[in-house]
């Protein structure tokens, strides 16, 4: 009974959030800068992935609360909103390849028919939606780093990151669809 009654508070807290805010922009891209910054230099010490793999699950928490909050507002984006907030726990679990093709590629929505290349790459849905994607996709590449020490996976981490850190700059700009 107590870890329903967990449960059902944690998600009235992440309810309440979400209808309480929108994305936090600054602090997105300043901790998206952050790991941008320590990837840069093509090696990571092991005491530091831990501290940057955190900052991939907050960037995926400020998203999700941004998420939320715009399905709220967008009530035809918000399939594709709950569906991508559902999911992204799984998806940090996935490999490189499968986040590509289910999340990036528009797979694992396509089955849920939405097609997300029929979406405004610059409207605040998609930006949501891979202001989730890319951190998630950038987490999965530094736990590979962890396992293999291969330095291509930093530069797939800062190439994530600096592309979701526009898109992020751009939510709640002129949207397109």
């Amino acid at each position: 009974m107590k870890r329903i009654v967990a449960v059902l508070a944690i998600s009235a807290g992440v309810c309440f959030a979400a209808n309480a805010t929108t994305i936090d922009k600054e602090e997105y891209i300043k901790t998206a800068q952050e790991t941008i910054k320590k990837v840069k230099r093509g090696k990571v010490k092991e005491k530091d992935l831990d501290k940057l793999v955190a900052n991939q699950n907050k960037l995926i928490r400020l998203a999700i609360e941004g998420a939320l909050s715009f399905a709220e507002d967008s009530p035809k984006d918000r399939k594709m909103m709950h569906l991508t907030v559902l999911n992204s726990e799984r998806m940090k679990n996935l490999s490189l390849d499968q986040i590509e093709k289910d999340w990036h590629g528009g797979d694992y929505m396509r089955t849920h028919g939405i097609e997300i290349n029929d979406i405004s790459h610059v409207s605040d849905a998609m930006n949501l939606y891979d202001a989730i994607i890319h951190p998630a996709t950038a987490l999965i590449a530094l736990e590979q780093y962890r396992k293999d020490g291969d330095a291509g996976h930093l530069v797939q981490v800062e190439d994530e990151l600096t592309e979701v850190v526009m898109h992020v700059g751009q939510i709640g700009g002129k949207e397109e669809h």
